[in-house]
């Protein structure tokens, strides 16, 4: 969300320089991008459609899945992914983000950071004018993969819908010698099946798992991987991955989610069944073994997954203003 915020100021404030919006930006802290510091107490629903009223603003653009309850101020949702709807037993319940989410598809103009989040709102029948945004990479990887370390990298929060444990158990069953597995991804409810899947398959030295890194450190990790894999059931986006394609890594990913939508275009076989441990490992051998699929997806990959270009997002979003 931090990342698809920023993109899109910087994408406004180009506009704004160049003459075509006059633009504010509000937050609850102090940060460079912010003009206007609001009080962080009722900041959504009362100090912001407050604050639009007193700049004339026509629209308030949120990057997030909520809108203020009450504003003379239209205001158009950023929607990231409705995961935790379409496969509600991979997510912790939450009420007030499934009340929010559904307040929010009611508004008459919605963006989504991915056509394949515009077309599963469409599916869920909560909303079928969603303005799909051309977002893609977001940071620029320099890809230089260390030869005497060779490690396949997921980047993934520790919660059930990122189906990391199974990922352990196909890295099991792929066997793979002379290369090790990173999990990189902040602690959640998934995080004492994934401590128990490698304990319990004696994978300690092969299964490392690491969080908290500073950006440095983040970017060094994505940067020197030999190798990507996302198993997840469900991505609005996915980021890393994305990032990774877009520097030419060689990625295997879940067929489920943006990234099979993404990749349901490749004719390389780069795909595979996220409930199935089998599927996975055999991605993850080909990855690692097969080097014309390597040099195959990762042509692929450069050819079609770029860095987002954010003026061009936010052109997107004013275009797409009534």
């Amino acid at each position: 969300m931090r990342d698809i915020t920023l993109g899109l100021v910087e994408g406004f404030r180009r506009l704004a320089q160049d003459g075509k919006l006059d633009l504010v930006i509000a937050g609850d802290r102090a940060h460079d991008e912010i003009d206007i510091i609001l009080p962080s107490k009722g900041f959504m629903h009362l100090s912001l459609p407050l604050a639009a009223l007193r700049h004339r603003a026509d629209r308030i653009i949120i990057p997030r899945q909520t809108v203020p309850f009450i504003s003379a101020v239209r205001s158009i949702p950023v929607f990231m992914d409705i995961g935790f709807l379409r496969v509600p037993q991979f997510y912790s319940k939450h009420l007030i983000r499934d009340l929010t989410t559904k307040y929010a598809v009611r508004c008459r103009e919605i963006v989504a950071i991915s056509e394949y989040t515009a077309n599963e709102l469409a599916e869920a029948g909560l909303s079928t004018s969603v303005l799909p945004l051309p977002i893609q990479a977001i940071h620029p990887i320099k890809w230089t993969p260390a030869p005497d370390d060779r490690y396949l990298l997921c980047v993934a929060a520790q919660e059930p819908h990122k189906n990391l444990a199974r990922l352990v158990e196909a890295w099991r069953e792929a066997g793979v010698s002379g290369w090790r597995m990173v999990l990189c991804g902040r602690p959640g409810a998934a995080s004492p099946e994934i401590r128990d899947t490698i304990k319990r398959l004696g994978l300690d030295e092969s299964v490392q798992v690491v969080s908290g890194l500073d950006d440095y450190a983040y970017e060094s990790l994505l940067a020197g991987c030999s190798g990507y894999v996302q198993p997840s059931f469900d991505e609005g986006l996915c980021i890393p991955a994305l990032d990774l394609a877009a520097a030419g890594a060689p990625t295997v990913v879940s067929a489920l989610g943006n990234l099979g939508f993404v990749y349901g275009s490749s004719r390389v076989p780069s795909t595979f069944d996220p409930y199935s441990v089998s599927s996975i490992a055999q991605s993850i051998r080909r990855l690692v073994e097969d080097q014309e699929f390597r040099h195959q997806i990762s042509s692929w990959n450069l050819a079609n997954v770029g860095l987002t270009d954010w003026t061009a997002v936010a052109n997107a979003v004013l275009g797409g203003i009534e």
